[in-house]
């Protein structure tokens, strides 16, 4: 067997029982063997194998020779939110870049070569926290910020061994409230400081159709009739009113981001609104709460062996395509492309990168889609 597949199912494993015991010689006696044994093998394993080759950066169809823009992006400190202010500054626009604390604010800045064309300017926007959204919020308008396009990017994964829900300020549970209701509270607030056909691109996630390859996997994304939103409100667990469950309740975000893309542009046809997925990107600060080790591993694996995860630099372009390419001419839709794009590189864009179809959920679920909005206004007090 591959090695490649004989550390990852090793690290699969031991991520996911308990310690166990294996004989020792031909005596009757036993060693505990745990988690870290397992895992330090393994990783020591993955790590001594060769990788294969990243694909170069190249030109993103459609977005060379603008005119400077005015960018908003959360979920800038990391990941492909950084990745995508990278390319925004080296393209001359103006980016307003968030993060969740000023630590890592203030880290975007000095990650950005001041030699680059455009200019970054960075701000505290936790979106845990309804009140620092307000604030941030409040101030840019008092700044009279015009935007051209507002990236809603930042997003949370819980731990799948977590067993009670963390709660933002308000009483959230926290994944869907930094993925969803923090970032529809920025958005009803910023409405009046975009201009007329701003771009509004939304970081969802294939995860929320439980027929795809990722959403197969584990608990399925649904929400429902709405239960718990609408007889619980924030207190709520689960958004269709069940027990807590992790690996569900950030593919329900997921599924929240497609809703709310396609009510937002229903309500304004002045905006080009759109959400994508940007696959499977393990080595992000999306997953900042899963076992760190095994993350990593995964993330090789993922990557370079069964080539259905992708890079940071695929998913950064993929915001930046949606965000600034004149190439992409349908609004209300959730593009996507096939696990493993990311070999293809940058030429991608607007080919096997292009308009996917959604979920049944969201297909089937104007009125779902409509009562969402109407209840998230009300309980993010709008």
């Amino acid at each position: 067997m591959n090695l490649y597949i004989v550390a990852f199912l090793m690290l699969t494993f031991c991520s996911l029982c308990e310690p166990y015991s294996i004989n020792v010689g031909t005596t009757p006696s036993k060693r505990f063997v745990g988690r870290r044994e397992v895992i330090s093998t393994a990783t020591a394993t993955v790590l001594s194998l060769p990788f294969l080759p990243s694909v170069a950066r190249s030109e993103i169809p459609g977005i060379a020779g603008q005119s400077p823009k005015t960018i908003l992006i959360t979920g800038a400190s990391s990941g492909i939110g950084f990745d995508a202010v990278s390319r925004f500054v080296s393209l001359g626009h103006t980016v307003y870049a968030s993060a969740r604390n000023l630590e890592k604010s203030e880290s975007i800045k000095t990650r950005i070569s001041s030699d680059l064309p455009g200019t970054c300017i960075t701000g505290v926007c936790d979106l845990s926290d309804l009140s620092s959204v307000t604030a941030y919020a409040d101030r840019l308008k008092a700044n009279g910020v015009k935007f051209d396009c507002a990236c809603l990017n930042a997003g949370l994964a819980p731990g799948i061994s977590r067993k009670t829900p963390e709660r933002t300020k308000e009483g959230f549970e926290m994944t869907v409230g930094v993925n969803h209701f923090g970032h529809f509270k920025l958005m009803s607030l910023l409405k009046p400081s975009l201009k007329e056909n701003s771009r509004v691109t939304i970081t969802a996630s294939g995860v929320h159709d439980p027929d795809s390859p990722g959403g197969q996997q584990g608990s399925k994304a649904t929400l429902g009739d709405l239960k718990g939103l609408e007889e619980i409100g924030r207190d709520c667990e689960m958004i269709d009113g069940g027990a807590y469950d992790p690996d569900k309740a950030y593919k329900d975000s997921k599924l929240c981001n497609v809703f709310f893309t396609r009510e937002l542009q229903k309500r304004n046809p002045n905006l080009q609104v759109n959400c994508f997925t940007p696959g499977l990107i393990v080595s992000t600060g999306l997953f900042r709460d899963q076992n760190p080790i095994f993350t990593k591993v995964f993330d090789v694996a993922a990557t370079n062996v069964f080539k259905v995860g992708e890079s940071i630099e695929w998913g950064g372009g993929a915001l930046a395509y949606i965000a600034l390419s004149e190439d992409v001419k349908t609004y209300g839709g959730y593009y996507g492309s096939k696990p493993g794009s990311s070999k293809y590189g940058d030429a991608a864009y607007g080919s096997s990168f292009s308009v996917d179809t959604v979920s049944k959920e969201v297909a089937e679920g104007e009125k779902k889609q409509q009562r969402l909005w109407e209840l998230s206004e009300k309980l993010v007090n709008l």
